[in-house]
C-alpha cells in the first residue's frame, strides 16, 4: 500500500477546526461575523459554563433559505468572495467559508432561519458533522444558531479550556470588541440566564464607550483623529492615569475588524515612551481605515491578524499621529495649571517644604514623612541595632538613607545595601496577606468616611461576581448598586489610599494575573500587596525605613518581589575598594 492517503473528510473538517475553534470565543466569533455581514441591527448571544455547554447567537439579518442552507455547512462554502480577486479586496468579516463546517464538526449544532420574502423559514440540525434533519419550520426573519457539546466529540481538545469565569471572560472581551466596531447594532449578552449587558444601538461612538466603562474612563480619553491620503486614522487615547498592568485595554481596529497587531502596538506604546512606567500599558481603541487591496486579511485562520502593503509607513503615521495628540493633550494641561497655579510640595526640598500627617498603616510603617536632607543630617540610630541575618553578612548599624525617594541605603558589616522601597514593601505585604487568605482569617478593613461608586466594565463586573467573598476577605466591602455600578464601603486597613480607586485598581490587576495563570490565593496577594506597597517617589522617616528593611529580612525569601524584581542589591566593600582602585 502507497504510504500516503487522503485523509477522511471527518479527519479533515477536525483538522480545519482546530485551526479556526480554539475556545469557545472563537465559535461565538464565526457566529456573530456572520450575523454582522447579514446585516444584522440586533444580536442576541446566550452562553451557558463559559460557552462549553452553549452558544446561542440569534440575528435579525437577512436569514436564509431552504437551499443556502443545505450548503452553509459544506467546506469552502461561502457568500462573501466569488473570485481571486475578491479576495485581495474584502469587504466582509467573513470570507473562508470554513468557520461552520469547523464548528459542525466538533459540536451538535442546530439552525432556524428565514429570509422576508418565505413564508417558512429553516430548521437543519447537524451532529459531528453529519446532517441528522432538515425540515421547515415557523421562524423569524433573521437566524438563530445554536452549539452546544462543544468539543464533545474530541475530549482532548476539550481538557485545554480554561475554567468557566475565563472562557466567560473572553467571550465578553469579544463582544464588548464589536459593539465598538460596530455601534449601530444592539447587543445582548447573557450567561447562565444572567443578563450581563444589553447595549443599545447608536451611531455615537464615545456614548457606546462610555456605556461600557463608564463615564470616569471616558472624561480621560484624548479623542483624535488623522486622515493622510488614503489612510484615515481615529478613536480614543487613555491619558497615562488610565494605564494598566496588562494591554487587555489596547484595541485595534481595521476597517471595522478587530485584530492583534505587532506592528501597532509598537506604534503606540513607542508614542507614549516615558508617559509610562515600565510595565504599564496605555488604554487605547483606535480605528484604522485603508483600501482592502492595501491589507491581507487572509493571513491567520482565526482572522486576528492582517499584513499591511507598508507596513513601515502605517507604523510611522500611527506614531506620528498619536505623539500629536498626547503632545496637544499634554500642552493644554500645562496651559490650565498656568492660568490655575498648584502649589507642590517636593518632601525633597528644604525651605517651604510642608510635612503632613497620614493615616496609619500595617507592618510597623508609620506614614510621617521626614525631609531627605534630615536624613542625612541627623542619621537615625536605634538603640537595638538590626541583627537579620542575610546569607551571612548582619546589619550591625541602623543607619539608613533614602535616594531619590525610591531607594533605601543601608549598611551591614562589609556590604553596601540598596533596597527598592516598593519591590521591599510589596514583598512583606504579600506575606502577609497570602497568610491571611492561606489561614482563612479577614484582613482588617478601613472603613471609607462616605461610601463611593464605581463603574465597572462587563468583564470586570463578572470577575466581581465570580470572586466577591475573596475580595472581601481581603478587606473590600462591595455591593451592587444599579446595573454594572458598585458601592465600596470598606478598604484593606493595609493600604494608605482610602478610596474607591484602590478597589477598581487592585480588581484590574487581579484579572490580569489570573488570566496569566496564576491561581486566585496568590494572584489576588500580588494585586493587592502592588497597590498598597509604598511607591516610588515616596518619602519615608527613618524609622519607617527601619521598619520596613525589619519585616523584609524576617521573611523566608526576601530577594525578589512577588513579579520577580529584585527587592535589594548587595555590594561588597571588597568591589567599591576595586572601583576607586584601592584593591
Amino acid at each position: 500500500m502507497p504510504k500516503i492517503q487522503i485523509l477522511p473528510e471527518e479527519l479533515i473538517n477536525q483538522i480545519a477546526a482546530g485551526e479556526v475553534v480554539e475556545r469557545p470565543a472563537s465559535v461565538a466569533k464565526e457566529l456573530v461575523e456572520n450575523s454582522l455581514d447579514a446585516g444584522a441591527t440586533g444580536i442576541e448571544i446566550e452562553i451557558r459554563d463559559g460557552g462549553r455547554k452553549l452558544i446561542r447567537v440569534v440575528d435579525n439579518g437577512c436569514g436564509m433559505n431552504r437551499e443556502d442552507v443545505q450548503l452553509a455547512f459544506s467546506r469552502h462554502a461561502t457568500s462573501k468572495i466569488s473570485s481571486l480577486a475578491d479576495l485581495h479586496q474584502i469587504y466582509s468579516l467573513g470570507f473562508r467559508g470554513e468557520a461552520l463546517p469547523s464548528i459542525a464538526s466538533v459540536s451538535r449544532v442546530e439552525l432556524v432561519t428565514k429570509t422576508a420574502d418565505e413564508a417558512a423559514g429553516t430548521v437543519l440540525k447537524i451532529e459531528a458533522g453529519q446532517i441528522s434533519l432538515i425540515k421547515d419550520s415557523p421562524a423569524n426573519t433573521g437566524t438563530s444558531i445554536s452549539v452546544s457539546d462543544l468539543f464533545y466529540s474530541t475530549p482532548a481538545r476539550r481538557k485545554f479550556l480554561k475554567s468557566q469565569v475565563t472562557e466567560t471572560r473572553h467571550i465578553i472581551g469579544l463582544v464588548t470588541n464589536f459593539a465598538l466596531a460596530f455601534p449601530e447594532v444592539s447587543y445582548r449578552l447573557t450567561s447562565e440566564s444572567r443578563e450581563i449587558f444589553h447595549l443599545k444601538q447608536s451611531e455615537n461612538l464615545k456614548a457606546k464607550i462610555a456605556e461600557l466603562f463608564g463615564s470616569e474612563v471616558v472624561s480621560k480619553l484624548i479623542e483624535f483623529r488623522q486622515a493622510e491620503s488614503i489612510l484615515q486614522i481615529y478613536g480614543f487615547l487613555g491619558k497615562p492615569e488610565l494605564s494598566k498592568s496588562s494591554r487587555s485595554d489596547i484595541r485595534f481596529f481595521v476597517n471595522q475588524r478587530s485584530i492583534n497587531s505587532r506592528t501597532l502596538l509598537h506604534a503606540l506604546t513607542s508614542a507614549y515612551g516615558e508617559m509610562l512606567t515600565k510595565g504599564r500599558f496605555p488604554l487605547a481603541i483606535l480605528f484604522l481605515k485603508i483600501p482592502p487591496q492595501l491589507v491581507d486579511v487572509n493571513v491567520h485562520p482565526q482572522k486576528l491578524e492582517v499584513r499591511f502593503q507598508d507596513e513601515r509607513g502605517v507604523h510611522d503615521l500611527l506614531f506620528r499621529t498619536v505623539k500629536k495628540a498626547l503632545d496637544r493633550e499634554f500642552q493644554s494641561a500645562v496651559k490650565k495649571s498656568v492660568k490655575s497655579p498648584v502649589t507642590y510640595q517636593s518632601p525633597g526640598l528644604s525651605g517651604s517644604a510642608v510635612r503632613e500627617e497620614g493615616p496609619q498603616y500595617r507592618t510597623g510603617l508609620p506614614v510621617q514623612p521626614l525631609l531627605l536632607k534630615e536624613i542625612f543630617s541627623t542619621p537615625q540610630k536605634d538603640s537595638s541595632p538590626v541583627k537579620k541575618e542575610l546569607s551571612g553578612p548582619a546589619l550591625e548599624r541602623a543607619n539608613f538613607y533614602q535616594l531619590f525617594n525610591t531607594y533605601i541605603l543601608t549598611q551591614t558589616d562589609d556590604e553596601l545595601m540598596i533596597v527598592d522601597q516598593h519591590a521591599a514593601h510589596e514583598r512583606v505585604l504579600y506575606e502577609e496577606i497570602w497568610q491571611s487568605i492561606s489561614f482563612e482569617k479577614k484582613i482588617s478593613t478601613q472603613r471609607l468616611l462616605f461610601p463611593e461608586t464605581v463603574q465597572l466594565d462587563p468583564r470586570e463586573y463578572d470577575f466581581l461576581e465570580s470572586n466577591q467573598p475573596l475580595l472581601e476577605r481581603v478587606g473590600f466591602e462591595v455591593r451592587s448598586l444599579s446595573g454594572r455600578t458598585v458601592i465600596v464601603s470598606a478598604v484593606p486597613a493595609i493600604t494608605r489610599q482610602g478610596s474607591a480607586k484602590l478597589f477598581k485598581e487592585v480588581l484590574e490587576q487581579f484579572i490580569g494575573l489570573e488570566e496569566d495563570g496564576q491561581d486566585k490565593t496568590s494572584a489576588i496577594a500580588s494585586a493587592l500587596a502592588c497597590r498598597a506597597a509604598v511607591k516610588s517617589g515616596d518619602s519615608l522617616s527613618g524609622p519607617e525605613m527601619q521598619a520596613l528593611l525589619q519585616s523584609l529580612l524576617s521573611l523566608k525569601t526576601p530577594q525578589v518581589c512577588p513579579h520577580g524584581r529584585p527587592t535589594l542589591i548587595r555590594i561588597p566593600i571588597s568591589e567599591l575598594e576595586r572601583r576607586f582602585g584601592r584593591s
